[in-house]
């Protein structure tokens, strides 16, 4: 048998795309899978030279380009020695691309990005770079082609080591996925290679890991106090624990006790660096160890619910120690998420003999590998791109299998104990706290979810979001895509419903799913299209990003509504018919085939929800919810039907109905700086109970010493024509001052590109990288790229204004660009801000300060961080509401100056640090 060549391949390119940007590096490893054959490395010199950041990742300068040779003058010896071997490379699509449209005919390609999903699924990243780490692999220089074309080489043997190592039982999988895969896959050409050629020296089985019975949480005797004793008690060891002591701290924790104690509501504001975490865990966590209890802790960030379960409950265990060491070890904790985030193991099978229907065959072998590693079956332990995410809810545990009482293999059988969802739920029952997103404590206040279990206290962490949260699980959103692979997906299972249909001696021929699809797809078009003809009429001339359609009485009342709810009504009947004959059929079946016949009925349920939604936006007018129409106008000609409520304070009721004491806090949750009044904005939106009591805690920052605030006094107003004009100019007269370092909050994405047009070469040429939230990544890499090089300037929107933290020298300088008012447009806001006697002052401003308190919040994270922000609105200076966000600022000193001023200023109060260009 001849033995197969490979060529481990990397390319250093000017930019991203094929055929526009160039190669400047070439690096190849021929090699087999025992020995390196031949190597070959050589720069290729350019028309243009690389921007500044390739220049910084490579190391390769214009100097190193220009006596080089043009890639005419290898494209022979690159054919060379990729001449008859498999191509080998992490993230080979990437590198095939520049080779063929250099003209480079390539054979078989290898991609260790896809390896590396699919045989290491729980790597915590796939970049080459931490793979080579993980893998004890030395790169002598990263991103330099040749070395990076040997770890790749190294990679993928590394990947057949650990292929071999596989549970038996997830390497028959794969084979199965391999074999029903009816087209080309490189991968799992490789997989079937691996397969013949490696013994398998892992586990002859998945180890299973049992369920334990489902209990409570232990209670434990405490030492004799009540629990604001024990809580000061637990405290007073802070400093021996090596933690700073806080007064605002300890006097939120005394807070917080005695709510648990003598029950009620609380809302707590305590500022950056409070500690506020462990103020609200330690004495939550004695009170369930005393009382065998829950305690609900709900959060808005991932990061948050990280930090909470990954070092504060280990930081409250320690505190706890020092008074009863039994309650420390006794004390337990779990993070709970959606079932929609936990995988159906029952559903995945299914998948796997399904295996020939799958485009993407890569992603369903990542799933089943990785099933067999995962500790709890959370989608997050995979870390998923957005590609591969979209076929998520073909695996998780959201639908109605998971949902019905009917027997599952591994919840009753002969699997039983390895159910995800059952161990969630098992050791939810027996943890004292329960960390849950806003999400989660919306679904069980709203549906009673299973999944968690009935707390008597509530904490909600981020306060100030919970009403998104809430207005979210309240709101319909519904396409005629949507709907139409809705009916798609319950067609796919029209061999089962005639089946049942013929085992019951009922008639269901196939012809009958194939006509009402058929039909279905006509009328729904002449819905959407009806819809589509409202809009063009009654649509807000204000949104210029999509066409807009307040579905208001006017609107229900018109002709054209009414024409289209009477078109509605006969699509909505002709589809419930459908429902109700296959309904019959799969009921009246023999109870032989249970898995499809759930299959059908999840289908059909989720037809019926669509239904729904579209009926509550079409034919359902309730004065509680805002209905409107969207057509976006630019990437797509979609159209979309929403609904949401105008407020969610009765969904929230049971918290300050049913709760031994629920507790709100957060660092930014008021809006007014008048005394007794600070939260009324906040209780008003989640209809917090009268009798809630207060407390506000400022930051133990020293903001005096460590931050400034500069107004540039030239600053216009954002509807001046020359505004863009003018943050352009300021941008980047303050990046270059501070050198760096520093984060441009936008409100939306035109004005971050309107501003990026103009600086972005004059920030190159000055040796500082521009990274902008969308295009070059999302708000988590933005805040990687500040962390990794401190001469950068990230430009950000929506996601970069809360939940970003980045404490030290990387983040110095914050300018606002704008202040965060909500656009006009947005019908919920708008229809919410109608309610109030005066919508600008009653809703849009206290909105508006709550964001820009978020905004501000940004910089200074730690005791040691100097920093300044800049606010670029002159609506600061100019109108009488600049005072209320002024008030709003933290307490740091405030200067009103000219532009050329400000960033001398910066540039004086800023650290210096060493840079290079």
């Amino acid at each position: 048998m001849t033995e197969l060549i490979y060529a481990a391949i990397d390319l250093e390119t000017t930019g991203l795309k094929a055929g526009l940007d160039e190669i400047i590096e070439v690096g190849i490893v021929r090699c087999t899978p025992d020995r390196v054959l031949d190597t070959y490395s050589t720069l290729v010199r350019p028309m243009e030279m690389p921007p500044l950041r390739v220049q910084r990742l490579t190391g390769i300068t214009p100097d190193d380009l220009r006596n080089a040779p043009t890639w005419d003058d290898v494209a022979e010896q690159v054919e060379d020695m990729l001449n008859s071997a498999v191509l080998v490379g992490h993230n080979i699509e990437f590198d095939a691309r520049f080779l063929q449209a250099a003209g480079i005919e390539l054979g078989r390609q290898v991609d260790t990005l896809e390896l590396s999903r699919i045989v290491d699924p729980v790597s915590p990243s796939h970049r080459l770079g931490e793979l080579c780490q993980r893998y004890g692999v030395i790169i002598p220089n990263a991103h330099r082609a040749l070395d990076d074309a040997e770890a790749a080489r190294q990679v993928f043997l590394k990947q057949r080591e650990r292929y071999a190592n596989l549970p038996s039982e997830a390497r028959s999988e794969l084979a199965e996925i391999v074999a029903g895969a009816d087209f080309f896959w490189s991968s799992g050409q490789i997989l079937r290679e691996w397969e013949t050629q490696t013994p398998r020296l892992g586990e002859t089985e998945t180890a299973r890991r049992p369920v334990e019975a489902a209990g409570r949480p232990a209670d434990v005797s405490l030492p004799t106090g009540t629990l604001l004793q024990l809580t000061e008690r637990a405290f007073a060891s802070v400093e021996d624990q090596g933690f700073e002591r806080r007064e605002e701290q300890l006097a939120m924790a005394r807070d917080v006790a005695n709510a648990l104690q003598y029950g009620g509501s609380l809302v707590v504001e305590a500022g950056t660096g409070t500690g506020k975490s462990l103020a609200y865990l330690v004495p939550a966590a004695l009170w369930a160890l005393e009382l065998g209890r829950t305690v609900m802790i709900a959060t808005n960030t991932i990061n948050l619910q990280q930090q909470l379960v990954g070092n504060d409950v280990e930081l409250a265990r320690r505190l706890i120690r020092g008074i009863s060491p039994e309650a420390a070890d006794a004390l337990e904790a779990a993070v709970v998420k959606g079932r929609g985030n936990y995988l159906c193991q029952e559903r995945l099978d299914t998948e796997i003999q399904r295996a020939g229907r799958w485009e993407e065959p890569a992603v369903l072998a990542r799933v089943a590998t990785w099933r067999h590693l995962s500790v709890h079956g959370d989608r997050a332990e995979m870390r998923l791109p957005p590609e591969h995410g979209k076929h998520w809810p073909e695996f998780n545990a959201e639908r109605m299998r998971c949902l019905s009482d009917r027997t599952c293999e591994y919840t009753h059988g002969g699997k039983a104990g390895s159910c995800f969802v059952q161990q969630v739920q098992r050791l939810a029952q027996r943890s004292h706290i329960v960390i849950v997103n806003h999400s989660l404590l919306a679904v069980d206040l709203l549906h009673n979810a299973a999944l968690v279990p009935d707390a008597a206290v509530v904490i909600v962490d981020e306060a100030h979001l919970l009403e998104d949260a809430v207005t979210d699980q309240l709101s319909v959103e519904i396409t005629e895509s949507r709907l139409m692979e809705t009916i798609m997906e319950l067609a796919n299972h029209t061999d089962e419903i005639v089946a049942a249909a013929n085992s019951a001696g009922l008639s269901f021929p196939a012809s009958t799913m194939e006509q009402a699809v058929e039909a279905a797809e006509l009328a729904l078009a002449e819905v959407f299209e009806r819809i589509a003809e409202l809009v063009s009429l009654y649509r807000d001339e204000r949104d210029q990003q999509s066409d807009t359609m307040k579905v208001t009485s006017g609107v229900r009342n018109s002709r054209e509504w009414s024409e289209l709810e009477e078109r509605w009504a006969a699509t909505h009947e002709m589809l419930k018919q459908l429902i109700s004959e296959i309904d019959q059929a799969v009921s009246s079946a023999e109870p032989d085939a249970e898995q499809p016949r759930v299959d059908v009925v999840d289908a059909t349920e989720q037809l019926r929800e669509r239904l729904t939604e579209v009926d509550s936006v079409v034919s359902r007018h309730s004065e509680t919810t805002v209905a409107w129409v969207k057509r976006q106008t630019r990437r797509s000609e979609q159209t979309a039907l929403h609904s949401a409520p105008l407020s969610v304070a009765e969904a929230l009721q049971p918290l300050w109905t049913q709760k031994h004491s629920t507790i709100l806090t957060g660092a930014t949750l008021g809006s007014s700086d008048e005394p007794g009044a600070e939260f009324r904005f906040l209780r008003e939106r989640l209809g917090v109970d009268e009798d809630a009591d207060e407390r506000v805690y400022g930051s133990p920052f020293d903001y005096e010493q460590h931050a400034r605030v500069f107004l540039p006094i030239e600053a216009p107003e954002p509807n001046d024509l020359h505004y863009d004009d003018f943050v352009a100019m300021a941008v980047k007269q303050l990046a270059l001052a501070a050198g760096g370092q520093t984060m441009v909050l936008f409100r939306s994405y035109r004005a971050l590109n309107a501003v990026t047009r103009q600086v972005a070469g004059d920030l190159e040429l000055a040796g500082l990288s521009l990274v902008r939230q969308g295009r070059d990544g999302s708000a988590a890499r933005m805040v990687e790229a500040l962390r990794s090089d401190p001469r950068t300037v990230v430009f950000g929107v929506q996601a970069l204004w809360t939940g970003v933290d980045i404490p030290g020298p990387a983040l110095s300088q914050l300018i606002i660009a704008r202040l965060p008012f909500d656009p006009p447009t947005d019908p919920i806001l708008k229809a919410r801000a109608d309610q109030y006697d005066n919508p600008f002052l009653d809703f849009a401003l206290p909105n508006a300060v709550i964001q820009f308190r978020q905004g501000v919040g940004r910089l200074i994270r730690a005791g040691d961080d100097r920093g300044a922000i800049v606010i670029l609105d002159g609506r600061m200076l100019h109108r009488d509401y600049g005072a209320t966000f002024r008030r709003a600022l933290p307490p740091a000193p405030v200067h009103e100056l000219p532009l050329t001023q400000v960033a001398a200023e910066v540039k004086k109060f800023l650290p210096l640090r060493e840079t290079t260009t």
